[in-house]
């Protein structure tokens, strides 16, 4: 505390008495932190934080800068950091990926999966996709000179995205950001799962990751599964049904 009080006098800012909050905003100890998938923003999950933020709970959505697999874990422990208290961590897409790293911080007490990998230490996404391959096109891909890289519009649209009405498809497919492709051959160097109580929802009309390879890596997880009948992008296409599970697991662990 003196060295925040340090760093605020050196700004010219004052620090006076503790702000206090109305009692509803401290009425649960509850964190949960939301990473996105590759390609996608903190956005996508803005159904499901409305859900959970309406139901008491402290709220974090993660940015990820997707410039490395490094860079992202460093992000995710950030929004853990500060956190006050238990932390219930869950991750989308390749955000299972990111989660897996940094839930093995010590204030993660759930983890849960939502249409997302779950690698074990040395596997990579790329590792992973070739094992059961999911229907998306090889060609899939639009990467750039720099070693960055978008998923083709049209291909988004229907392999991505399918679930969701036409004009969030489309708005999705145009609204990427682009990821860096030495993210795919990156290794585990943990699996959080190993040590945390884990939670999985299976997208039964996933094409970006196979159905069945998500329910081989929940099976080896130990995870309590739900299947919902959708595409990949599930806290888009079906936030209750995300939001509740992931309450689940939050209850759990209290």
């Amino acid at each position: 505390m003196k060295q925040i009080r340090t760093l605020l006098a050196s700004l010219g800012i004052a620090l006076t008495t503790p702000m206090i909050l109305p009692d509803a905003a401290v009425a649960k100890a509850d964190n949960i932190v939301l990473v996105h998938g590759m390609n996608m923003d903190g956005g996508s999950w803005r159904a499901v934080y409305a859900r959970l933020t309406s139901d008491g709970y402290n709220v974090t959505v993660v940015q990820l800068p997707m410039t490395s697999i490094e860079d992202d874990i460093a992000a995710a422990r950030r929004a853990i950091d500060v956190q006050d208290g238990s932390v219930v961590l869950v991750g989308h897409s390749y955000g299972g990926m990111v989660i897996s790293q940094a839930g093995t911080h010590p204030d993660v007490k759930a983890l849960v999966y939502v249409a997302a990998f779950q690698p074990e230490i040395g596997e990579s996404l790329a590792s992973l996709n070739a094992s059961i391959p999911a229907e998306m096109p090889q060609d899939a891909l639009r990467v750039f000179d720099d070693g960055y890289y978008v998923v083709k519009p049209e291909v988004w649209i229907t392999d991505v995205a399918n679930g969701l009405p036409e004009d969030d498809a489309r708005y999705t497919a145009v609204f990427q950001t682009p990821a860096n492709t030495s993210i795919f051959g990156y290794t585990a160097e943990a699996a959080a799962w190993h040590i945390a109580p884990t939670w999985a929802a299976i997208a039964t009309g996933d094409r970006t990751i196979s159905p069945e390879l998500q329910r081989q890596m929940s099976k080896r997880s130990g995870a309590k599964v739900i299947e919902i009948d959708g595409g990949h992008l599930l806290q888009m296409s079906h936030p209750e049904e995300v939001a509740a599970l992931i309450e689940e697991a939050a209850v759990a662990v209290k």
